[in-house]
């Protein structure tokens, strides 16, 4: 017999629509079932005691975390990165590759499109090696190449049908022929690690590029008289643009303005996350580059441009994960369904998943995030499994069955 429908009920239901308060939500078969508030219809149910529902978080660019990596590791490092991603909320994501050589890459992402045949990722996202040596940041300048047809039908061909996303900076000679052939395969061409020109960046989208690798980051900075890349890419409504939301990337006064521009359907939260998401202080690699962490901070080692305590260093991705990057970008005043549009909604539209994932709403997968009123984690469920078995637990005294987890303390 299938199991019994889960019934979760006394919540605030984030929903495409707005809040439910209180709204309840019932699972069935791995799916959503229903969604409606006031009181929940079944006697059978678990009481969330006013916590928040969110749809589980959708990453469009991660390259690691938890101490493992998609740029180097095996394919159970991989996993190991997936698990921790998986754990703070993230339920569906892409592995990310960096600059490497093309041979490297070709069998990275060979491995990797195996691990996207299993659902253990969504797909890859390559960011690089057509990247601007002017605005690399982190990736390995030596293995830069301008843009080649031949190399990205080999990438591609790697990939296996798995290359979703491809960071490409417009400028460089031979742009043009990859953005227009990638349109053509169904990969997405974001613009990143660019010094183009606003007018160059419009061109690029009239090509067909339709995404913004990290908005500001590791682009030709924006001025009154010339835009640069990140005007262009806020202005145009076909483009979604992603922003990493930790404090760090961007001052918070630049994620609301983007926010507000972008508004929620184009606003995209991503975590840029390398192996040291989740870990302390040290040294860690992102590709072939060395990395130092201090205060939570990534930065590249050994960068020319670093002051003696390393306050210049080029940033080297992020320590977060996207449940930090959510939590974030509400205390920065980011409305809640705002919020948990850029984080699931919209990239999930981004990667053609949206019929699948990425809201609460009925016939799509039980993909959820309970969180407490400080938006701090509580359970997390994929395909209607709650992680690790945990979770609320469903009985006839909703006074029973308030706390969420055995393994996670009471709020305060």
């Amino acid at each position: 017999m299938p199991p019994e429908p889960l019934l979760l009920t006394g919540g605030r239901i984030v929903t495409p629509d707005g809040v439910l308060r209180p709204g309840w939500i019932r699972l069935a078969g791995g799916l959503i079932d229903a969604v409606g508030s006031g009181e929940a219809p079944g006697r059978l149910a678990v009481e969330l005691g006013g916590r928040w529902v969110l749809p589980g978080f959708v990453d469009l660019h991660v390259h690691g975390g938890g101490g493992a990596s998609f740029t180097e590791g095996s394919s159970d490092q991989a996993r190991q990165a997936v698990a921790f991603h998986r754990s703070h909320g993230t339920t569906t994501m892409l592995a990310s590759l960096v600059t490497a050589p093309v041979t490297e890459l070709e069998a990275r992402a060979a491995m990797l499109a195996g691990l996207a045949a299993e659902d253990v990722v969504a797909g890859l996202h390559l960011e690089g090696p057509f990247l601007s040596p002017a605005r690399c940041g982190a990736q390995d300048p030596q293995y830069l190449l301008a843009p080649d047809l031949a190399v990205f039908e080999r990438l591609r061909a790697a990939a296996r049908g798995q290359l979703r996303i491809l960071t490409l900076a417009p400028e460089l000679p031979g742009a043009a022929t990859v953005i227009t052939a990638a349109a053509r395969a169904g990969v997405i061409i974001a613009v990143g690690h660019t010094d183009a020109t606003a007018e160059v960046t419009m061109a690029a989208i009239d090509a067909g590029a339709r995404h913004a690798t990290h908005l500001f980051n590791g682009m030709r900075r924006p001025d009154h008289r010339e835009p640069g890349p990140a005007g262009a890419l806020l202005d145009r409504a076909e483009v979604t643009c992603e922003v990493i939301a930790d404090g760090v990337h961007l001052h918070d006064i630049v994620l609301r303005q983007a926010a507000r521009l972008a508004g929620p359907g184009r606003l995209v939260l991503v975590s840029d996350a390398m192996a040291a998401a989740g870990l302390s202080d040290g040294r860690y690699r992102l590709g072939s580059v060395a990395v130092t962490v201090a205060g939570g901070v990534a930065r590249l080692a050994g960068d020319p441009g670093r002051s003696a305590s390393g306050a210049d260093g080029a940033i080297a991705g992020s320590t977060i994960t996207l449940a930090d990057a959510v939590r974030h970008a509400i205390a920065a005043g980011l409305p809640v369904p705002d919020v948990a549009a850029a984080a699931s909604t919209t990239p999930a539209r981004v990667l053609g998943l949206g019929d699948r994932t990425g809201a609460l709403r009925p016939g799509l997968a039980a993909d959820l995030v309970v969180c407490d009123d400080g938006f701090r984690l509580r359970a997390v469920m994929r395909h209607g499994r709650w992680l690790d078995g945990a979770g609320p637990r469903p009985g006839p005294d909703p006074a029973s069955s308030r706390r969420l987890t055995r393994r996670v303390p009471p709020d305060s």
